[in-house]
C-alpha cells in the first residue's frame, strides 16, 4: 500500500504537447536573447576601433551586454533544471521566475533611461563634441560628413580635414545625429525584443508552477483517499475477523456446555 501511494505521489508531471511545445519554443527564445547579447558584445569588441561607434558602444556597455548575455544563458539554464522534473524542483521554478522579473526589470530601466537622456539629443551631443569625445572621434565624423565643428566651423572643430578648408563649412551635429539614431532605433528594437521575450518567458514560468501545484495537490489528494480506502478495508478485515473470532469460542462454550 505504501509502495503504491510513494509511486502516485512521485511518479514524474505529465505536460500535454501543447504545453511541451510552448515551454521549448519559449525556453529557446529566452537562450537566444543570451547568445545575442553575448554575440553583439563580441561583434562590437572586434569591431573597437572603428572611432564613430564610441559614441555609443561605450565600454560600460559593453561590459553591461557581456554580463546581461551571460546572466541570462544562466537564468536559462535555471528553467531548464526546473522544467525537467516540475513536481520535484519547485524552488527552481520560483527562482527562474524571479530572476526573469530581475532581467525584465533592468531591461525595461536601461530602455527608459535612454529615451529619456536622448529626449535633447542636441545638447547631449553637443556637449559631448565640445567636452568628452577625443579628436578621433570627431576627426571620423568630419571626414565621412564632410563638415567641420558640431554648429559650425568655429564651434570645436579638429584642424587637419579636408571639410574644415572652407569657412562656409557646415557642422555636423546632422551628421552626428543620423549616425546615433540608427544605432538607437536597433538598440530600442533590440531590447524591448527582449523585454517581450521575458515577458513571455514569465508568463510560461507562471503557469508551469499553477500547474505543478494542481498537480500536486492531485496527487496528494488520491494518495489520501488511497490510503482511507485501504484503513477501510483493513478495518473491515479485522471486524470480520473478530466476529469470526466470537462466534468460534460461543460455539466452543456451547460445545462444552453439551
Amino acid at each position: 500500500m505504501t509502495r503504491a501511494i510513494d509511486v502516485s505521489i512521485s511518479a514524474p508531471m505529465r505536460l500535454s504537447l501543447g504545453m511541451k511545445i510552448t515551454l521549448g519554443t519559449v525556453t529557446a527564445l529566452y537562450l537566444a536573447t543570451g547568445i545575442a547579447a553575448l554575440a553583439v558584445s563580441g561583434y562590437f569588441l572586434q569591431t573597437k576601433g572603428a572611432s564613430r561607434q564610441k559614441i555609443i558602444v561605450t565600454d560600460n556597455v559593453l561590459q553591461s551586454l557581456l554580463a546581461a548575455g551571460i546572466y541570462l544563458i544562466l537564468n536559462n539554464l535555471v528553467g531548464i533544471v526546473a522544467i525537467m522534473s516540475p513536481l520535484k524542483r519547485k524552488r527552481w521554478i520560483v527562482a527562474y521566475i524571479w530572476l526573469v522579473i530581475i532581467a525584465m526589470l533592468v531591461q525595461t530601466s536601461v530602455g527608459i533611461w535612454m529615451w529619456v537622456r536622448t529626449l535633447d539629443i542636441n545638447d547631449l551631443y553637443g556637449y559631448n563634441w565640445r567636452n568628452l569625445w577625443s579628436d578621433d572621434i570627431k576627426s571620423a565624423f568630419q571626414d565621412h560628413g564632410s563638415c567641420c565643428g558640431y554648429l559650425g566651423p568655429a564651434d570645436r572643430p579638429v584642424a587637419g580635414t579636408g571639410s574644415c578648408g572652407s569657412v562656409d563649412a557646415f557642422g555636423c551635429m546632422i551628421s552626428v545625429q543620423a549616425y546615433a539614431q540608427d544605432y538607437l532605433a536597433y538598440i530600442y528594437t533590440c531590447l524591448f525584443g527582449f523585454v517581450f521575450i521575458d515577458v513571455c518567458a514569465l508568463l510560461s514560468g507562471m503557469v508551469l508552477l499553477l500547474m505543478r501545484n494542481d498537480e500536486e495537490r492531485w496527487r496528494w489528494s488520491r494518495a489520501n483517499t488511497i490510503l482511507k480506502t485501504y484503513q477501510k478495508i483493513g478495518s473491515r478485515h479485522m471486524l470480520n475477523s473478530d466476529m469470526q473470532g466470537f462466534q468460534l469460542s460461543a460455539n466452543l462454550a456451547f460445545t462444552n456446555e453439551k
